[in-house]
């Protein structure tokens, strides 16, 4: 497993063309990389990005990596399958002529050792160095030339770099050889060696706080995530046509130093300290590229550079910390956080007073046996209850209430369609793309009250109950948002056939059969429940006996009921659950499209409050738990 050997930051980039869904894997399958020479740390983040898809299912390959001087097997020739040169790419390139003619030799010899490879197609790393001078604004597509000056102090590297690329592209041509050429922008990522370029030294002086002034020019570079540059490398091997050259950036990643620096102020206020001042407008010597020739083959980055700028700053600092995005949410969601916990507390409070069995769900669970509290980039809070206990809740809880909080139920407001309980704050918005389309309901900032349901005992009325759960279901919900029923699993034309049915269907019936369905087995003696009501559905049934039990933990500071079975129960939702989601993908869960948190944007739990909890804690910890 990869996380034996990565730490987190190396982990996100290592796993991104897997996580990717650009990438075939089954042209994957099988295959025997090798990766020749280049810059170490480039190299080795190549192979491990090939090593992680042997964590997946049904795909299996071989991958080498050979540094200079290495002898290479022949074997490992002959049977190889891509064959790939990191070249000069995100490297310093010798500045001395006799040593680029010393490494172009050796550059030669090693085409001339992979020769063997018979079989292989090749792909070779470049980057826009090769371009030299460009005009300013000027993004060089992939066939286009830049300017040449022999008394440019980086002539050198535009020459090595044209060079190299010009012995491999004869090399593989007289060789009837498959092969590609990409070229990057400059390459960043987080534990990762990279060239002493804008982006990589503004990043490490933010992180160690020192002050350095940054001319305000209008030169623009292209950057590139070692994220996308690892997808980039097995897009091409999979997905593109071969003979061609192509180019890659990052997404939104074009950018001046001046631009860097803005970004850099705005999302570390206490590190930064660089001054933008009035620079006069030199010549560029950096990269700019126009990279839709491969766009338009399909290939789309993922990481833009606000995002991966955070990561490396972060990364630099080595706080070990969790890594969070810190402006998630326009800086609200600390905030969120605390309406959340004062949400839990109230519902907490009205369980304890009609001897309600509740315990946290989801994230919420998650959250409090791996953080001891929210995990740091969810939005929201979930609590989950047995049948007759959700019904119970539903009896008292109107009655309950704060009158700012609404109860929304199918039957308590025109036009919602969800098979669970939500609480709404009135006069706030936190509308998600779907609901943000039904703007005349109630949107606010919500809470999530889930039942689960009994199924049957045997694996084949699991099977049945299941499947009427999921088709009732996907009715409701795609009726409600006129949208296509996709997927099926292993039923697709029974799903195409009620896609087709589902506008025939009256919404009040469907919900009939929905709610027949999730409540079948109410009277019935079952061992065993399902998520019938939440994204867990087909997770199938899990045992009765895991939320037969509660024992309170620590949940941002208070305590609160989970199963006893925890363990058993987060494995049976996320597998090993104490291994954390990508640091590039520690968005929040939700795409909360329109947001105002209104009265409620300085919200603060009353001191009175916490202190009538503790009491409550207290008696929990000495009474037991119902």
């Amino acid at each position: 497993m990869l996380r034996d050997f990565l730490n987190e930051f190396q982990l996100d980039w290592a796993t991104a063309p897997l996580r990717s869904s650009l990438i075939p894997g089954e042209k994957l399958n099988g295959k025997r990389i090798l990766i020749l020479g280049g810059e170490d740390s480039l190299r080795q983040a190549l192979l491990w990005s090939f090593f992680a898809w042997n964590e997946r299912k049904g795909v299996s390959l071989k991958a080498e990596a050979f540094g200079r001087g290495e002898e290479i097997p022949e074997e490992s020739l002959k049977e190889a399958d891509y064959l790939i040169f990191p070249g000069f790419c995100s490297r310093k390139v010798p500045q001395d002529v006799l040593e680029v003619v010393e490494w172009l030799e050796n550059w030669e010899k090693l085409l001339e050792k992979a020769g063997a490879a018979t079989k292989a197609r090749l792909l070779l790393l470049s980057d826009g160095r090769v371009f030299g001078k460009l005009g300013r604004g000027f993004a060089a597509s992939e066939y286009e030339e830049g300017q040449t000056d022999p008394l440019d102090g980086q002539y050198s590297s535009q020459y090595a770099m044209q060079a190299a690329e010009g012995f491999f592209l004869s090399w593989a041509k007289e060789k009837r050889r498959d092969f590609n050429i990409l070229r990057t922008g400059w390459v960043y990522g987080a534990q990762i060696a990279t060239l002493d370029h804008p982006l990589s030294r503004l990043a490490r002086l933010t992180a160690e706080k020192k002050e350095e002034e940054i001319p305000i020019l209008s030169d623009q570079d292209s950057y590139l995530s070692i994220h996308d540059l690892l997808t980039a490398v097995q897009f091409v091997l999979t997905c593109c046509p071969c003979g061609k050259v192509f180019h890659v950036s990052g997404r939104d990643s074009d950018a001046t130093a001046g631009e860097l620096a803005l970004i850099l102020h705005r999302n570390f206020p206490e590190l930064c300290r660089l001054n933008l001042v009035s620079g006069e407008a030199g010549e560029n010597r950096g990269i700019l590229l126009n990279t839709q020739l491969l766009t338009h083959y399909g290939f789309t980055p993922s990481v833009n550079l606000e995002d991966g700028l955070i990561i490396l700053v972060k990364s630099l600092q080595n706080t070990g910390e969790v890594f969070i995005f810190d402006n998630t949410y326009l800086g609200k969601l600390e905030k969120v956080h605390e309406i959340l916990l004062a949400y839990l507390l109230e519902i907490d409070r009205i369980c304890r007073k009609h001897n309600i069995k509740y315990f946290l769900a989801g994230g919420t669970l998650l959250g409090a046996i791996r953080h001891k509290g929210f995990i740091p980039w969810d939005d929201d809070a979930d609590v989950m209850m047995l049948r007759e206990d959700y019904d119970r809740f539903l009896e008292v809880v109107r009655e309950e209430l704060p009158e700012n909080v609404f109860l929304q139920l199918p039957w308590t407001e025109k036009g919602n369609h969800n098979p669970f309980t939500k609480l709404r704050i009135d006069n706030t918005l936190f509308a998600t793309e779907f609901t943000g389309h039904f703007m005349e309901m109630h949107n606010g900032i919500f809470f999530d009250v889930l039942s689960h349901d009994k199924t049957g005992n045997h694996p084949w009325s699991q099977k049945l109950h299941l499947m009427i759960t999921m088709l009732t279901r996907s009715i409701v919900f795609n009726k409600w948002g006129n949208t296509d029923i996709k997927g099926g699993g292993a039923h697709p034309l029974i799903c195409k056939f009620v896609d087709k049915a589902k506008y025939l269907i009256p919404m009040r019936f469907a919900e009939w059969a929905q709610n027949k369905a999730l409540t079948f087995f109410k009277n019935r003696k079952s061992d065993y429940l399902y998520d019938g009501m939440g994204r867990n559905l087909n997770r199938g049934a899990f045992p009765k006996k895991w939320l037969e039990e509660a024992v309170y933990v620590d949940f941002e500071g208070y305590r609160f009921p989970v199963p006893k079975e925890y363990d058993q129960y987060l494995t049976y939702l996320y597998g090993d659950y104490m291994q954390m989601i990508p640091v590039s993908q520690r968005r929040t869960s939700h795409s909360i499209v329109v947001m105002d948190l209104g009265a409620y944007s300085d919200f603060h739990l009353r001191e009175e409050k916490k202190e009538e909890r503790k009491i409550a804690d207290a008696f929990s910890d000495t009474a037991g738990v119902q």
